[in-house]
C-alpha cells in the first residue's frame, strides 16, 4: 500500500524527501497536486508519481497525508469516499482538529494530527503529534516514523496541547529569526560589514543550539557559564532583564497559543 500525499507544497515536499532519504521507495509515494508547476517539481525532485485528481489514487493508500491549506481541507476531504478503518490518516493542516476531520471523513477514527515546523525543510524540524484514542500503537509508530524523517517528534496526550506546541515550536523559528534580524542590525550598527555580521549571527545561533542540544546542562546553566561577573555578557543580559524580556517572551507565547485555539475554533465552525 502506498503513502499518498494530498497537497504537494513545501511541507509535503520536505516529508517526501525525508522519507526517500530514509529508504522509502519512490514508487510507493504518490501525490495529488492540482498545480502543474508544483507537480512537475515533485516529479523532478523525487521521481514520484503525481495526480491531479483524488479518485485514481486514494483507493491504493495505506497512509493518507493531508497537507493542504487548512481553509481548503474540508472541501478536499468531502470529496473522498469512505475510507477503510485500516487507512492511516495523518494531518499536517494547522488548526484542524481531529473531531472535525473525523466528522468530514464519515466517522473515520484512525487519525493522527501533526504540528511540524519549517526547519523540516532541512530535516532539522520538530513536530508535535496527537493521536485519536482508537489509534493503535502500530499506527502511532508509523506516524512517528514518517515525521521523524524530517526531525524529532513529541507526543501530546491532549489535543489542546497542540496549541502550546504551535506557540513554542510551530511559530518558534520566527522568534529565532526575529532575534537574528535584530542581532544583525546591531552588528551593522557596531561597524561590522554585512558578510561578517551575517556569518557571526548565523554561526552563533547554530552553535548555541547544538551546544544546548548536546550538553547535559540546561539553558540557564549554559547562560551562566558564558556570563562572567562584570563582563560584556553580563552588561547585555542586564539590559534584557531591565527591559522585562522574560515576561515579554512568556506573554508572546501565551498570545500565540490563544490565537492557535481561536483559529481552531474558527475552522471548526466553518
Amino acid at each position: 500500500m502506498s503513502i499518498v500525499f494530498v497537497g504537494g507544497g513545501n511541507m509535503a515536499s520536505a516529508l517526501i524527501g525525508g522519507l526517500i532519504a530514509h529508504g522509502q521507495p519512490a514508487e510507493d509515494v504518490r501525490v495529488v497536486e492540482i498545480q502543474p508547476e508544483a507537480a512537475e517539481r515533485l516529479r523532478k525532485d523525487w521521481g514520484i508519481q503525481t495526480y491531479d485528481r483524488l479518485s485514481p489514487v486514494v483507493e491504493q493508500a495505506g497512509t493518507l497525508v493531508l497537507a493542504v491549506k487548512p481553509q481548503q481541507l474540508h472541501e478536499v476531504v468531502a470529496a473522498l469516499p469512505p475510507l477503510s478503518p485500516d487507512v492511516r490518516v495523518i494531518s499536517v493542516a494547522a488548526g484542524i482538529r481531529t473531531s472535525s476531520l473525523s466528522r468530514w471523513l464519515h466517522g473515520h477514527a484512525n487519525i493522527v494530527r501533526a504540528m511540524p515546523n519549517t526547519p523540516a525543510l532541512v530535516r532539522q524540524g520538530v513536530a508535535g503529534l496527537y493521536a485519536m484514542p482508537g489509534v493503535s500503537e502500530e499506527d502511532r509508530l508509523h506516524a512517528q516514523s514518517l515525521l521523524r524523517a524530517v526531525g524529532a517528534v513529541v507526543w501530546v496526550e491532549k489535543e489542546s496541547d497542540l496549541d502550546a506546541v504551535t506557540a513554542v515550536s510551530g511559530s518558534g523559528p520566527a522568534y529565532v529569526f526575529y532575534f537574528m534580524e535584530v542581532m544583525l542590525k546591531a552588528a551593522l550598527s557596531l561597524g561590522l560589514n554585512d558578510k561578517a555580521a551575517r556569518l557571526l549571527v548565523q554561526e552563533t545561533v547554530l552553535g548555541a543550539a547544538q551546544l544546548a542540544k548536546t550538553s547535559p546542562d540546561g539553558p540557564e546553566t549554559l547562560r551562566r557559564k558564558v556570563t562572567s561577573p562584570g563582563g560584556t555578557t553580563e552588561a547585555a543580559i542586564a539590559v534584557f532583564e531591565r527591559s522585562g524580556l522574560e515576561s515579554i517572551v512568556i506573554e508572546a507565547l501565551q498570545a500565540a497559543s490563544r490565537r492557535s485555539c481561536e483559529l481552531g475554533d474558527s475552522l471548526d465552525r466553518e
